[in-house]
């Protein structure tokens, strides 16, 4: 039996992965990172304090994402989306953790309900997270601690931020709906039924409750925009604190450049399970470009990181999901 194309994908880019990794360890010192890697010691649950922040403010968009009649329990969305993240890590990164989502929720919130509010929590979390790298990418073009190749690096990730940004604006601020409307002229045009088949109503109803929640409550919109920012800086903190606890000064905007260029290399890589190899050869890229030490500590930090927390999402797997509960 021949193996699928996504079967195909998933081995290229595991071989992938493991090369970047094994030129990342050729070019990291790998005895200052064991030697700072033992000073980080009890400062650990420190550094990591800014991720634990990160996946409860995520959480928090997500449950205000639901419409209230059927918004379910803070801590049962936490446990979902750990969960879902911790499957994801270990596969394409964000094909299985939003359907899973769905499955997790799916005996105390309508599918329905539950898909169009993943999917406003990912968009709103998504296009300011596209602003924020845009801005950051612009104001290192221009700065003496960014050498003349990685400007230009960073004023390619920053066209690449602000057209992305302007299509989204141009299709979300559209008036009227998308997806039905098409549906239904395909429909007229061809008799094709599986535009009038349980699917297609499916998405429609997905896409009618996106856009309630989306255009009906400006707040819900400015807090998830807020709740980003502050997720950006979050991870920004991370970084200066990996810097911070193995005794190497960083400035705000050198934490600042690497998130950037790190969260941009992340978007081509989401295949790679883990997006192993390629976390630690961008991280390392992007802090040796700056001039700075610690490239492996931070590299091997955000990977122990990522390691911690999708073992936690296993261990809170909610189990009993299918199970009769009240809702809640």
């Amino acid at each position: 039996m021949r193996p699928s194309v996504p079967a195909w994908i998933s081995r290229v880019a595991i071989l992938l992965g493991m090369a970047l990794f094994g030129i990342t360890l050729a070019f990291i010192d790998r005895d200052a990172t064991l030697r700072e890697s033992r000073q980080l010691g009890l400062r650990l649950p420190l550094v990591l304090l800014p991720s634990a922040l990160w996946h409860a403010l995520r959480t928090l968009g997500w449950l205000i994402c639901f419409p209230a009649d059927v918004r379910p329990t803070y801590w049962r969305l936490f446990r979902v989306r750990l969960a879902a993240d911790a499957v994801s890590y270990f596969t394409i990164r964000g094909v299985a953790s939003e359907p899973l989502r769905v499955v997790l929720l799916i005996d105390r919130v309508p599918a329905a309900a539950s898909t169009a509010s993943t999917i406003l929590e990912r968009t709103a979390m998504g296009i300011m997270s596209v602003i924020l790298v845009a801005v950051t990418a612009i104001i290192a073009m221009t700065s003496e601690a960014v050498p003349n190749d990685w400007q230009r690096i960073f004023r390619g990730i920053a066209v690449v931020a602000v057209v992305v940004a302007l299509l989204t604006f141009l299709f979300l601020t559209r008036e009227g709906r998308y997806v039905g409307p098409l549906f239904e002229s395909l429909y007229r045009r061809t008799g094709w039924h599986w535009t009038e088949g349980r699917v297609a109503q499916f998405v429609r109803e997905v896409e009618n409750i996106f856009l309630e929640l989306a255009r009906s409550d400006v707040g819900r919109i400015r807090n998830l925009a807020l709740l980003a920012v502050a997720c950006y800086g979050l991870m920004t903190l991370e970084i200066w604190l990996v810097f911070w606890a193995i005794g190497e000064p960083v400035t705000v905007w050198s934490a600042m450049f690497v998130e950037t260029f790190t969260r941009s290399a992340s978007v081509f890589t989401g295949a790679i399970p883990g997006n192993l190899g390629a976390l630690e050869a961008s991280n390392v890229a992007v802090v040796r470009a700056l001039g700075l030490a610690g490239a492996g500590s931070l590299a091997l930090t955000r990977r122990v990181r990522g390691l911690c927390w999708a073992g936690l999402g296993l261990l809170l797997y909610p189990r009993d999901t299918l199970k009769t509960h009240p809702k809640g």
